[in-house]
């Protein structure tokens, strides 16, 4: 059976192609010729006064569709964010969480031989630290099941969250140059960390590829 066209679906058409006529004064960069003269005949059929009438009903219908969750035009259901956004989050920011975890182990070891104001407890709080928090965090929120799944349901974001809890404390520790303390804290962190890092795919902070 022949395919039938909605009303709405006519509308839209209608005034997408009245428009196009530079008749109505609507569109200032004139359509090409082709089009001009396949709608000549139609615009002088449509009043002006019509066509205004159409156009918040077709425009209402764009911004419906402009309106749908990303995930509505996805296929593959629940399962097609980990196929695209995890590979795609591992790429961006994999590097970035290794080097990260390079300079917290340098940190470690200078914490562990008590040079709190060295270059390796300095420069981890002026980058590493940093992009714990944002690379960290993006990593994390990408291994969501669902793209409806509000950020402190997935598992690897709370664990970066209790991850940044923790290097707050050793960022107050390390600063007082409380080399007790900053050992605690380190370890705590280590702990912590090994949990994110398991959690987004990664090896923990003692393996080789971070030395």
């Amino acid at each position: 059976r022949p395919a039938t066209s909605s009303p709405m679906a006519s509308r839209i058409g209608l005034v997408a192609v009245v428009l196009a006529s530079p008749a109505y004064g609507l569109i200032h960069n004139p359509a090409p010729s082709s089009l001009r003269s396949s709608v000549s005949g139609l615009s002088r059929c449509v009043s002006r006064q019509e066509v205004l009438k159409l156009i918040p009903s077709a425009l209402g219908v764009s911004a419906a569709v402009a309106s749908f969750p990303p995930s509505a035009f996805a296929s593959g259901g629940a399962t097609a964010g980990r196929t695209t956004s995890i590979p795609t989050a591992k790429k961006r920011y994999f590097g970035r969480i290794t080097a990260d975890v390079k300079q917290f182990n340098a940190m470690g070891d200078a914490i562990k031989a008590g040079d709190l104001s060295g270059a390796a407890v300095t420069d981890f709080w002026a980058t590493a630290g940093d992009d714990f928090k944002t690379a960290g965090y993006l990593l994390a929120v990408a291994f969501k099941i669902d793209g409806r799944i509000p950020p402190d349901k997935i598992q690897q974001k709370r664990d970066h969250d209790a991850l940044m809890i923790a290097l707050g404390k050793l960022q107050k520790a390390t600063s007082k140059r409380d080399a007790p303390g900053s050992q605690s804290a380190f370890a705590d962190v280590r702990e912590k960390l090994d949990v994110y890092l398991k959690g987004v795919e990664l090896p923990e902070s003692s393996d080789k590829m971070y030395q």
